[in-house]
């Protein structure tokens, strides 16, 4: 497939990270617009802030353009992508086992990620780095205490059974950022533990994997 699409997005971003698993699932090319701080106050990124702004009117990532659509938040770009190239699916066919991997994804994408996601203006209503940190923490335990739980009624070797989903798509970026960015131990969450470290052997996962700041 030729590269038709254009993904703008960031290395530290899990979100981005995100839809690079499922595109390299899909075997879906794609032209990568890196999208950092730097650029977005207009180094090295003039040419490209009218088409990002018109993709992403928040000013965020990710942001899929494919033809004439542009697409933002990383769960609709997923459903997407799995819906103009089914095969492999990212959604089990079973209703229950659907729904199950949607409440999964959202408990890491809404009730997870925005409150550990490092931005000046939630660090300075939080009251500083340090009560940050505290709180990004407490986030991230919440979190994934109650996924711990979830993942006991579906899991295998991935969230659903031993097939990729979006519940692992989203699990595994997340996963990672709590290890290396905030040394969360994990050891208390084996079963999670172990489906993202199963996760990050494969190769969707590993070659799209951001290096460890």
């Amino acid at each position: 497939m030729s590269k038709e699409m254009i993904l703008y997005g960031c290395s530290r971003s899990s979100c981005t990270w995100r839809v690079k698993i499922a595109l390299a699932i899909k075997g879906i090319q794609y032209e990568d617009v890196a999208v950092t701080d730097e650029s977005m106050t207009g180094y090295g990124f003039q040419q490209n802030w009218p088409a990002f702004l018109k993709a992403s009117p928040l000013q965020q990532v990710p942001a899929l353009v494919h033809g004439e659509w542009s697409f933002i938040q990383s769960i609709a770009i997923m459903e997407y992508l799995d819906e103009i190239q089914p095969d492999p699916p990212l959604m089990p066919v079973a209703p229950v086992l659907r729904a199950k991997t949607r409440a999964l994804a959202e408990t890491v994408v809404s009730a997870v990620q925005p409150f550990q996601a490092h931005n000046e203006t939630l660090v300075s209503r939080v009251g500083g780095e340090e009560k940050f940190k505290e709180w990004a923490e407490f986030w991230i335990h919440k979190g994934f205490a109650a996924i711990e739980v979830m993942l006991k009624d579906t899991h295998g070797k991935c969230c659903i059974a031993d097939d990729v989903t979006v519940a692992d798509l989203c699990l595994v970026p997340q996963y990672d950022n709590a290890v290396n960015r905030y040394n969360i131990d994990v050891n208390q969450y084996p079963t999670m533990s172990k489906i993202a470290e199963h996760c990050l052997k494969l190769e969707p996962f590993s070659s799209t994997r951001p290096p460890v700041a």
